[in-house]
């Protein structure tokens, strides 16, 4: 039989925690999983949860860390915990759709795909209204790497999108790409790199909880994300020539996507404290693919003090709302 593993990188959030470890024994629905939770916490908040599961449960294992690891790490060594064939990363604060694990449990068996995409969907913070499908139009089945990394790359930056065959992620190096945020997805490419083909699993498997003041933790290193994808872009690259023109293509469209380089995006995250000085010495300053003229008003905005921009940031989302509203009323 094959066997899946679901691993959860977590880090001081015992409710969400439990929640997600919960919602993944019931979509199991009877299948023989196995749960493994990397503890990045180096406090007790977690324990009590965790010894609760381990209790009811003989299938959870759970491993503390005796150091902090920071999240790129603790993907790597979760993952490196699970002794099963495949294992499916997710966050702790998402949730298994219901059916979603037995359906792919069953889906694995005989298979031997590297990396298995799958589809998930957007949430509000409560879980109880889908906001959108990370690839509306997928289809179960086999896509070929140069045309899945161009439109669906960033998509797996999500960790609940990834299931991989242990075997084949053992043979990656998380090395190059750590301190990137994106390792996991670098050693990913790698592993299409040997065999340029992904197997698809059209249906959302898992809801990303994507509002909340809590959802995005990398929210004061903003920066070391965006470029952080475009980096480990380069260096899967260079790695893997043969898929250069599609990972150069992906890095143009999460720039364009995400926008996080223009006066709108960064004016938002600098009234939100998610820009600051260090990251532009840290990340702009260096960069060779930032205009010098960019650049500059980049800096005059982290030299800005956040209060003065604030009342500008509502206004122009109050604004926003409102322009919405009547196109509502226009269309009704």
């Amino acid at each position: 039989m094959t066997t899946l593993g679901i691993c959860i990188p977590t880090y001081k959030r015992p409710d969400f925690l439990r929640r997600c470890v919960e919602s993944a024994i019931e979509s199991a629905a009877g299948r023989p999983i196995r749960v493994f939770v990397a503890d990045d916490s180096l406090t007790d908040v977690n324990r009590p949860v965790l010894d609760a599961l381990c209790a009811a449960y003989s299938f959870v294992h759970v491993h503390r860390n005796e150091r902090n690891l920071g999240i790129d790490a603790n993907i790597q060594h979760v993952v490196d915990l699970c002794d099963c064939d495949y294992a499916w990363l997710i966050g702790e604060d998402d949730l298994f759709l219901p059916g979603a694990v037995a359906a792919m449990h069953d889906r694995l068996q005989g298979r031997d795909d590297p990396f298995v995409f799958s589809n998930y969907q957007w949430v509000t913070e409560d879980h109880a209204t889908v906001l959108g499908v990370a690839s509306p139009g997928a289809v179960d089945g086999e896509r070929a790497a140069a045309d899945f990394i161009p439109e669906l790359l960033a998509s797996i930056g999500f960790i609940g999108a990834v299931l991989v065959q242990r075997a084949a992620w053992g043979r990656t190096d998380a090395a190059p790409y750590l301190g990137t945020y994106f390792a996991h997805v670098g050693r990913i490419v790698d592993m299409l790199a040997a065999r340029p083909v992904v197997q698809i699993s059209a249906a959302p498997s898992v809801a990303n909880r994507s509002q909340g003041e809590d959802t995005f933790t990398w929210k004061k290193d903003s920066f070391g994300v965006f470029l952080g994808f475009e980096r480990m872009c380069r260096i899967a690259a260079e790695r893997g020539p043969a898929l250069a023109g599609a990972l150069q293509d992906a890095a143009v469209n999460y720039r364009r996507e995400h926008a996080y380089l223009s006066l709108k995006s960064t004016f938002r995250l600098r009234s939100q404290g998610a820009f600051d000085l260090r990251q532009f010495r840290v990340y702009i300053a260096p960069a060779t693919t930032i205009e010098p003229w960019r650049k500059a008003w980049l800096l005059l905005l982290a030299l800005a003090p956040r209060l003065l921009l604030r009342p500008f940031a509502r206004a122009y989302v109050a604004l926003v709302a409102r322009r919405r509203q009547g196109a509502a009323s226009v269309v009704c």
